[in-house]
């Protein structure tokens, strides 16, 4: 054998790792949020803003006179006034805190209860899964707007009746997804493992399914505030939401549509901030869902 060769076989086993070397982990994802988690969160950070510090650096009152009736937007009222001449910027800012508050605070409620029922259905019995789950179809089989009617108008309509109605309505989604990814993820090897060690259930859920199943529940719960915001609207839009003097974007844009023709920037005002932030939390639902999917 020539020495050419031995040398190109010396090189080959050094390059080579031996056989019972342990193979290298797998590089780990970096899950970026992109640019639709940014702009998602620059638009709600913006209207969050203007809804809890606005109204301070303002003189006036959201339901006190502060000037003519229909002013057109100017130097004092930045977005003019409305049909009893008052501010209508300070309105469209209170109104604001009203609306996404009632959407935070539902989404957050209804993912707890939720996904506190999917993770029951997921790790119980087969007895208990059917049972959660077929009280979670029967709420999946009413449109949510009809069944947030038909509670709002038996129950009184206030801002504690409306967080608690929207999210009894929302729950059923996250319960679905909490309980679909813990299916998938109770017969894998570091579950059962666990099972075997003697871990009890409230444990494994807590320190193995929990972790794996928060992104999902963060992606539910930015589409959800989305769509609450805009069930909360409809409600105050058909009178039984927020009720007066409490301002809210669409009890406003209900009083306001009427002048349309006369002061248009009344209706544009309350619907473009309903559309922003609708659009920002379904950016940054779906940022944190491609997120999920991005490997570095």
């Amino acid at each position: 054998m020539s020495e050419s060769s031995l040398l190109s076989e010396a090189q080959v086993a050094r390059t080579q790792p031996p056989a019972d070397t342990p193979a290298a982990p797998p590089a780990r994802r970096i899950r970026r949020l992109g640019a639709g988690v940014t702009c998602g969160l620059g638009i709600l950070i913006v209207l969050f803003a203007m809804a809890y510090v606005a109204p301070l650096i303002r003189p006036f009152s959201p339901n006190d006179v502060a000037g003519p009736p229909f002013a057109a937007p100017n130097g004092t009222n930045w977005l003019g006034t409305d049909d009893l001449g008052r501010d209508y910027f300070v309105r469209l800012c209170v109104a604001g805190r009203t609306s996404l508050s009632i959407a935070l605070a539902s989404s957050v409620l209804a993912l707890v209860a939720g996904s506190a029922i999917g993770f029951a259905a997921g790790v119980g019995g087969r007895w208990l899964d059917t049972a959660l789950m077929s009280g979670v179809d029967l709420l999946l089989s009413f449109p949510s707007l009809l069944l947030g009617l038909a509670a709002v108008t038996v129950l009184t309509p206030s801002v504690t009746t409306l967080i608690a109605v929207l999210s009894f309505v929302s729950l059923p989604h996250f319960a679905r997804i909490v309980r679909a990814r813990c299916l998938e993820l109770r017969d894998l090897e570091f579950v059962l493992s666990a099972r075997i060690s003697g871990v009890r259930s409230p444990v494994i859920v807590l320190k193995h399914l929990l972790p794996n199943v928060f992104p999902l529940m963060m992606v539910q719960l930015a589409n959800s505030a989305a769509i609450v915001i805009l069930l909360e609207s409809a409600l105050s839009y058909l009178g039984l939401g927020v009720q007066p003097p409490t301002p809210s974007w669409g009890r406003m844009i209900a009083e306001s549509q009427i002048y349309l023709t006369i002061s248009p920037w009344l209706v544009l005002g309350a619907g473009g901030a309903l559309l922003l932030s609708s659009i920002g939390w379904g950016l940054i639902g779906e940022g944190f869902a491609t997120s999920r999917r991005s490997v570095v």
